[in-house]
This record gives structure tokens, C-alpha cells and sequence, in this order.
């Protein structure tokens, strides 16, 4: 066959398998509709991932903008914290230095004698007293101590302090001297100043120079005469269910009388053959009313009692081995007498001890010997 016809056979047979498979339906692959769902919830998913991701980098940024302002807070607090601690340094150090060149907090009442550091003027919250403040300008103060503080590191202070300020040490008494009272004694410019303990209190008291070389020797032997005098193996005592107790000398009259407050008795010392008397009065409880108003209360008793009119003169704190009390004077145009305030821890009642004598020597016998009941005499 010739070489052509069999090339025109061919290429009639291959396109007529073309035209059969022209003829062929095409059909797409079925899509499933829940495959259509899954992958819409995976497109929604993915922007709502997108969404969440951006509200957590939101909340993120919030909550690291409030660490920051809390951060700033703190920065400010310690700022303020390391600038007050710095000026409490340099104001301690200041007062330090001004100690050092000799500027002192000094004792209410006396020029020139340094506060020991911490302790606190014992009559601060009765300033406006007449009785403090005789206390205080006849030379005499007195400081409570802060707690655990000893009387040895009281006077070692004072031992620097006292020199840099110009007072000269002179002489230092135990307690339990029979020929000084105790104390330290030291002068300056013909002044003398006692420092001594009382009642767990440092006390203070200006004398003269001549008293604190000597350590007030003098005042000693002018009591034990006046115990001499009036002490002796005669004495009497007063009655046994009397609320004081004293070893009252032969030659003193002792009577009883009720007293206006609470129909408690009164007693009377009346030296025999002269007109010298003092009595011993009660007149309020303890701790009711302030010293000087117990004062005022007794001389409106002697007002009613006599018509006189009865004043107080003056009043000074003073304190016995059983409490504070007040010293003092009340006039009238008829003379002067001595009284003392003094409290009696057996039956917890103020009294008042009158004498119409100046100068007693009897007032004082009473003062250092008259003790409540229950306590051991000396």
C-alpha cells in the first residue's frame, strides 16, 4: 500500500477517537456540605483567633501600663522614705553637734545644769500650781528618770557635762551618811548645786557654796539636835487605832476632837506651859483633788470655825518616803503658820499638819518621825 494512504488512514482513525472523546460528559467531584461548614468554621475560627490574640496583647498592655504605674508609685514612696530618713539623720547629728558645743536642754527652774537625756520634769502637768512654782524658784527640781536608767550613769553624765559648763566636782556622799546627806555636791561662781535620788527620781537643789563643801553637814547636825531635843525614853504614843503613829515627847499634851470630814478625829500637840500647838487634820481622800485645794478646803474650815479670814501665803511641793506632798504658809492679821499636806497610806486620807509657831522645831519632829500605821518608824 502506498506510503500516503496508510498516513491519511492513521490520521482519520486518531480523529476519530477525537470526536468520541469530545462526545465524553465531564462531571466535578461532588462537594460534600459539611466539608463547606468545616472550613467556614475554620476561616470564622482563624479571624476569631485573630480577634482573641489582639484582645490578650490589649489586656497584656493593660495590665503592664498599671505594673508601670505601680512601679513609679513605689520608686516615689522610697524616694520620700530615703529623703525623710536623711533628714532625720542630719537633725540627730545636729543636736549631736550642738551638745558638743555646749547648747543643752537645762533643768526647768535652774540656769545652766543640763536635762539628763530622756528624763521628763515630774510636776510637767501641774506647771500652773502655786505650789510648783515656789518649788522651783527657791532653787529646788526634779526629773523622773527613764526606765532602766542607774543613778551611776545619771552622775556620770553629769560628771562630763557639768565641767564643760563650768561647775567644779567637789564632794560625793553614799546614801546612809550619818554626817552628810547624800548626794553630788558641786559649785560654781559661790553657788553650790546637790544632785541626789529620790524616789527613783533625780532631784536637784541649789545651796550655797559653803553647804556643798560640806555636804550640807550642817543641816544634819541641826536634826539630830532637834531629835535630841524632843525624843527621849519618856515619850508617849499616840492611840493604837489611830491611822499615825508617833513617839510623841512627855512634854506635849495630846488631845482628840472629831473633825468635820467624815466625823474622822483630829489630834492636837500643845507644848506644856506656852501656847505653841499644832494639829494634825483630815480633810479629803487621796488622789480626789489637787494638793493645794485640800489647803484651800482646811482654811475654809478655820474660817467657819474662828470668823477669821485665813489666806495662803505660799506652797511648795515636797515629797515624804509615803507620797508627794505640799509645804507651805497661811496668814491671817492675827500671825502666820506653818502647815504641811501629807498623805497617810494606811487610811488613804490627806491631812493637814498646823502649826501656829514659826520655825517649829516640833513641826519638823513630826515631818521626818509620824509615819502611817503599819509602817516601821525610824
Amino acid at each position: 500500500m502506498p506510503r500516503i494512504e496508510r498516513r491519511k488512514r492513521r490520521t482519520s482513525r486518531k480523529s476519530s477517537r477525537n470526536t468520541e472523546t469530545s462526545k465524553v460528559k465531564v462531571y466535578m467531584p461532588y462537594k460534600n456540605k459539611e466539608d463547606i461548614d468545616v472550613k467556614r468554621r475554620k476561616k470564622k475560627s482563624f479571624f476569631r483567633s485573630k480577634k482573641n490574640r489582639s484582645e490578650s496583647n490589649s489586656n497584656i498592655r493593660r495590665r503592664s501600663k498599671f505594673g508601670n504605674v505601680f512601679f513609679y508609685i513605689f520608686l516615689i514612696f522610697l524616694f520620700v522614705g530615703l529623703l525623710y530618713l536623711s533628714t532625720l539623720f542630719i537633725t540627730i547629728t545636729r543636736e549631736g553637734d550642738s551638745n558638743d558645743n555646749g547648747e543643752y536642754e537645762y533643768v526647768i527652774g535652774l540656769e545652766k545644769v543640763p536635762v539628763y537625756p530622756g528624763s521628763e520634769f515630774v510636776f510637767k502637768n501641774s506647771m500652773k500650781e502655786a505650789s510648783v512654782a515656789n518649788f522651783l524658784s527657791s532653787g529646788n527640781s526634779a526629773y523622773r528618770l527613764p526606765s532602766g536608767v542607774s543613778l551611776d550613769e545619771v552622775f556620770e553624765f553629769y560628771n562630763k557635762e557639768l565641767t564643760s559648763v563650768g561647775w567644779t566636782f567637789v564632794l560625793s556622799v553614799e546614801v546612809g551618811s550619818e554626817e552628810m546627806k547624800s548626794g553630788e555636791y558641786w559649785i560654781k561662781d559661790g553657788e553650790g548645786l546637790r544632785i541626789y535620788s529620790k524616789f527613783n527620781d533625780i532631784w536637784y537643789e541649789l545651796i550655797t557654796e559653803t553647804d556643798a563643801m560640806t555636804g550640807l553637814r550642817a543641816r544634819v547636825i541641826r536634826e539630830v539636835e532637834r531629835d535630841l531635843l524632843l525624843k527621849d525614853e519618856n515619850s508617849q504614843d499616840l492611840l493604837p487605832d489611830y491611822p499615825w503613829s508617833l513617839d510623841v515627847p512627855k512634854e506635849y499634851i495630846i488631845s482628840y476632837s472629831v473633825s468635820s470630814f467624815e466625823n474622822m478625829r483630829s489630834v492636837q500637840f500643845q507644848r506644856i506651859g506656852t501656847e505653841e500647838k499644832t494639829i494634825v487634820v483630815p480633810v479629803g481622800n487621796v488622789g480626789s483633788d489637787l494638793l493645794d485645794n485640800f489647803l484651800r478646803s482646811y482654811i475654809e474650815i478655820l474660817n467657819e470655825e474662828d470668823g477669821t479670814q485665813w489666806g495662803i501665803t505660799n506652797t511648795v511641793i515636797m515629797y515624804t518616803d509615803y507620797g508627794q506632798g505640799l509645804r507651805g504658809t497661811i496668814s491671817t492679821e492675827g500671825g502666820n503658820h506653818t502647815v504641811l499636806v501629807i498623805p497617810n497610806t494606811y487610811d488613804k486620807v490627806m491631812y493637814v499638819v498646823d502649826s501656829n509657831t514659826a520655825d517649829d522645831p516640833f513641826l519638823e519632829y513630826i515631818l521626818d518621825n509620824m509615819k502611817p500605821q503599819g509602817l516601821k518608824q525610824n
